[in-house]
């Protein structure tokens, strides 16, 4: 089921993205309007303004025509930090999920990479919400800052990765980080020089293996590949099924045939039984697949 979402550019972002709003309107779930007294609430609605254009008009403009779901893009040209919590505070924006700040430099013209990068990220929101992929989110943008890699669902919802938990970057230098792409549509951010894909659903292991578990969990293919995993580990260590304490063999061999998911307090106990973190369990089960 595709989501249907309303842009409402407001300030100079209308003609300066001008092209970004003209292909996007030809997107079937997508349309570019302003709020009138007769508009129809849709699915999804997102305002996307300049930061110099976050003035008292626009704060009225978004109080009144704000609703639970409503949306606020933010593409800051150097405004102060300050400047921003204070609007932001006026606009009576009071969790995370409902604004996000893009940090760059767009520039004070029309230039074609300000232009680019505007597109980009407005076609990135757009394909992802078409998608409405319930499984895993995906990438809106991502920057690296002081050794944390920073990334921001379509739905804003945050997610920081400490650079030395993810494996991939152990030999990697501090520029070769900050050069990377992210797909058109988010599915994954993309380290060129590194030959490194990434997506949503991986970072987070990384960070929560648990919770990367249960969206993943909904998969019956995801099932039977972590099955194999937990019966290959199981075996390299000679452990037998009648000897986890906690779980019944017929338990295990439920859960290593993919007949049934791998749920938290298995993997708490088959962690146990291997004399391990249930953590470092997770990373030998990824181990295992390859």
């Amino acid at each position: 089921m595709k989501v249907e979402i309303e842009f409402i550019p407001y300030g100079e972002i209308r003609s300066r993205a001008r092209d970004s709003w003209q292909a996007l309107s030809r997107l079937g779930h997508a349309r570019i309007s302003r709020p009138r007294e007769n508009s129809r609430h849709v699915g999804r609605r997102v305002f996307v303004t300049f930061s110099q254009d976050l003035d008292e008009s626009f704060v009225e403009l978004f109080r009144r025509w704000t609703a639970h779901d409503t949306r606020l893009l933010i593409l800051n040209e150097g405004a102060s930090t300050d400047r921003l919590l204070s609007r932001i505070l006026d606009l009576q924006i009071r969790t995370p999920q409902r604004c996000y700040v893009v940090e760059g430099k767009f520039g004070a013209g029309k230039s074609t990479f300000a232009a680019t990068l505007i597109r980009s990220l407005l076609e990135r929101l757009a394909s992802s919400l078409e998608a409405n992929d319930d499984t895993e989110n995906r990438v809106l943008d991502a920057r690296v800052e002081n050794g944390i890699l920073r990334v921001v669902s379509p739905n804003f919802e945050r997610l920081d990765v400490p650079i030395g938990r993810i494996p991939q970057f152990k030999d990697a230098d501090a520029s070769e980080l900050q050069e990377f792409e992210i797909d058109e549509d988010g599915a994954f951010i993309y380290w060129p020089e590194l030959d490194v894909h990434l997506g949503w659903a991986q970072l987070q292991q990384v960070v929560d293996p648990k919770a990367a578990l249960k969206a993943a969990q909904k998969s019956g293919e995801f099932n039977k590949r972590y099955g194999k995993a937990v019966q290959k580990l199981r075996e390299s260590t000679r452990l037998k099924r009648a000897g986890i304490p906690g779980l019944s063999e017929k338990q295990i061999g439920r859960i290593e045939n993919g007949e049934c998911r791998l749920t938290a307090n298995a993997i708490e106990t088959l962690a146990k039984a291997h004399d391990l973190a249930p953590n470092d369990y997770m990373k030998k089960l990824a181990e295992a697949q390859e």
